[in-house]
C-alpha cells in the first residue's frame, strides 16, 4: 500500500510539472563544406555554409542567408594546394569569396549566394586532344581557417578514360548505331564499351536524342536525355573493361512516350533527327560513396551513416569528370525504325544528318 501511496504521489508532482521539451542544444559553430574537383573545369567552385537551428520553422531560416553564411571576416584563409606523388606541394591557388547572383529560388535564399572560387592555369593536353586545368597525377588539398577552426580535406583528380574506337567514331558507316537485329528481323541491342582509368570508380551512361522541331519559318532544337545505366569498378585504381547494353525497342518506346504525337504536320511542319550522343559521368571514390549513402531507401533500414572527408566540418571534397561522344548516327534499318516503325512513326521524323538517303528530309 506503502508503495501504492508514493507511486500515486511522485505521478501527481509529475504531472503537475511542464510538459515543454527544449530540444534545441546550445549554438555550436559548424562549417560544412561541399567542392567537386574536374581537370576540364578552369573555375572551381567551393560551397561554405554553416548549419543553423533555431526557435520556430527551419524553413523560414533556410530563407535567411544571415542563417547560413559566414561573414567575410570569419573566413581567414582559404587555399587549394596541389600535392604531388611524394606529397610536397607543388603549387597553390587562393580561393576568392565570389558572389553568385543566378540561384534559382527553392528551399534556400535566393538568387544571390556566396561561393569560393579558385583558378587554376592549363596544365596539360592529353593525347586525345582534352584540354586540362588539373594534373592527372596529383591530389588537390583543400585548407580554410574559418572562425579560428582548421578545416581540411584532400581528393585525387579522376583520370581521362578511353571509349571503344567503334563507339567513338561518328563517321563511318560501319559504326552506326543499330538497334535491329539483322538475323530475323525485329529489334535488337546496341552496347557501348569503354574502359575506366584511374580513381574513376562510379560511371553512369546516358543519351542524349537531339533533334529539330520545324513549324513553317520556325525551328526549336529539342533533346530528351535519359539515363541508361551505372557501374561501378572494383578497384578505381586498376583499369577495368565496362560495357552498358542499350535495348532498340525500349529506345524506340521511350521517345514515342515524351515526344507528342501531333497530327499537324507535313512538308512545312517536321521533326528533324538531329544526332544520338553518349554521356558518361564519373564520381571518384569519395564522391560515389556519399552518392551511395545519399540515394533513395528502397529496403526496410532506413537510416542511413553521414559521410564526410573533410576534417574539421562536415561536407565532401570529390573528384568527377565527364566524358562525350557526340553526333553518332543511326544504321539504315534504324532510321527507317525511326521513321516508319511502329512506335514512332506517328511522329513524323525524317533526318538532317543523312542526306541522298531514302529517310532524309532533302
Amino acid at each position: 500500500m506503502k508503495r501504492i501511496v508514493l507511486f500515486l504521489t511522485a505521478a501527481a508532482t509529475f504531472a503537475g510539472c511542464s510538459t515543454d521539451l527544449d530540444i534545441n542544444a546550445p549554438y555550436k559553430d559548424i562549417s560544412v563544406v561541399y567542392g567537386l574537383l574536374s581537370m576540364r573545369d578552369s573555375v572551381h567552385l567551393v560551397k561554405v555554409n554553416k548549419a543553423y537551428l533555431g526557435e520556430g520553422d527551419a524553413y523560414t531560416f533556410a530563407q535567411i542567408a544571415d542563417s547560413n553564411e559566414y561573414h567575410g571576416e570569419d573566413i581567414t584563409y582559404a587555399k587549394v594546394f596541389r600535392i604531388g606523388p611524394n606529397g610536397a606541394a607543388l603549387d597553390s591557388f587562393p580561393m576568392t569569396d565570389t558572389l553568385i547572383t543566378n540561384r534559382e529560388p527553392g528551399t534556400f535564399y535566393s538568387p544571390d549566394q556566396h561561393l569560393f572560387t579558385f583558378r587554376t592555369p592549363l596544365a596539360q593536353v592529353l593525347l586525345s586532344g582534352i584540354r586540362t586545368f588539373l594534373y592527372q597525377d596529383s591530389r588537390y588539398e583543400l585548407r580554410m581557417r574559418i572562425k579560428g577552426n582548421l578545416v581540411t580535406s584532400s581528393t585525387p583528380v579522376v583520370n581521362d578514360f578511353t571509349i571503344s574506337s567503334v563507339d567513338q567514331d561518328t563517321a563511318n558507316n560501319a559504326s552506326r548505331v543499330n538497334f535491329m537485329n539483322p538475323v530475323g528481323g525485329g529489334y535488337g541491342q546496341y552496347e557501348f564499351n569503354w574502359n575506366s582509368r584511374y580513381n574513376g570508380k562510379r560511371y553512369v551512361l546516358s543519351y542524349r536524342f537531339r533533334y529539330d522541331e520545324i513549324r513553317g519559318d520556325d525551328t526549336l532544337h529539342k533533346a530528351i536525355t535519359q539515363r541508361l545505366a551505372t557501374k561501378v569498378t572494383v578497384n578505381s585504381q586498376n583499369i577495368e573493361e565496362l560495357a552498358v547494353i542499350m535495348n532498340g525497342e525500349s529506345f524506340y518506346s521511350t521517345i514515342s512516350n515524351v515526344i507528342r504525337s501531333d497530327g499537324d504536320y507535313g512538308s512545312a511542319n517536321r521533326r528533324v533527327f538531329m544526332g544520338l550522343d553518349f554521356l558518361i559521368d564519373v564520381a571518384n571514390d569519395d564522391l560515389h560513396t556519399y552518392l551511395t549513402l545519399t540515394e533513395p531507401v528502397s529496403g526496410i533500414i532506413e537510416d542511413r551513416p553521414s559521410y564526410s572527408n573533410v576534417t574539421g566540418a562536415y561536407g565532401v571534397w570529390g573528384g568527377r569528370y565527364f566524358k562525350n561522344v557526340h553526333g553518332k548516327r543511326l544504321s539504315g534499318p534504324s532510321l527507317t525504325e525511326l521513321v516508319e516503325g511502329q512506335y514512332t512513326a506517328d511522329l513524323h521524323f525524317c533526318s538532317g544528318v543523312d542526306p541522298g538517303s531514302p529517310n532524309s528530309c532533302n
